[in-house]
C-alpha cells in the first residue's frame, strides 16, 4: 500500500511539474515578443500591428471595407524590413471578399530575422514572382519541438 502511495505521488508531482513547464514557457515565449512601428498605406487598414522576436514574429491588421463596393480576390502585402531599412522579407494574405462596411482581422505569423518596421499595404495581385511561402503564414512549431514532444512522450507515456 505505500509503495502505491508513492508511486500516485510521484505521478502526481510529475503533473504538476509538466502543467507548471508549460505555463512557464508560455509566459517566456509571449513576453520576447516586442511591437515594431507600422505603416499602412491603405485608408481601408483600420488598426495594424506587428510583434516580433529576433528570429520571428506575428503581424495582424484589421481592415473594414468602407467603399461603396464589395472587395474581391486582393491581398494585403506585408513588407518587413531591418534596422537599417533592409528588406527582410515579404507575406501576402488573400482577402476573398468583404462586403459594404464589413470589417475583417487578418494575421499572418513570419520567420525573418530582426525585423524592426513593416510596412502594409493593399495590392491587386500577386506579382510574377511570388513564392508559394510567402502567401502562407509560417508555422508555429518546430521540427525541434515536435521531436521533443515525441521524446516527453516516450518516456513518460
Amino acid at each position: 500500500m505505500a509503495r502505491m502511495k508513492r508511486l500516485f505521488t510521484y505521478g502526481l508531482w510529475v503533473i504538476v511539474f509538466f502543467i507548471f513547464s508549460q505555463i512557464m514557457i508560455y509566459i517566456a515565449i509571449n513576453t520576447t515578443y516586442k511591437y515594431k512601428p507600422v505603416e499602412g498605406k491603405s485608408s481601408l487598414i483600420t488598426t495594424a500591428q506587428v510583434q516580433a522576436t529576433s528570429i520571428n514574429g506575428i503581424a495582424k491588421c484589421w481592415i473594414k471595407n468602407n467603399t461603396q463596393n464589395k472587395i474581391e480576390n486582393k491581398y494585403i502585402k506585408i513588407d518587413c524590413y531591418s534596422k537599417n531599412d533592409v528588406l527582410m522579407g515579404t507575406k501576402y494574405i488573400k482577402i476573398d471578399e468583404m462586403q459594404t462596411n464589413e470589417e475583417k482581422e487578418f494575421e499572418v505569423r513570419f520567420n525573418y530575422s530582426r525585423v524592426d518596421k513593416a510596412q502594409i499595404e493593399i495590392v491587386n495581385e500577386l506579382p510574377q514572382n511570388t513564392e508559394e511561402r510567402q502567401i502562407i503564414s509560417d508555422p508555429e512549431m518546430s521540427m525541434a519541438m515536435v521531436i521533443s514532444a515525441l521524446i516527453l512522450l516516450i518516456n513518460f507515456g
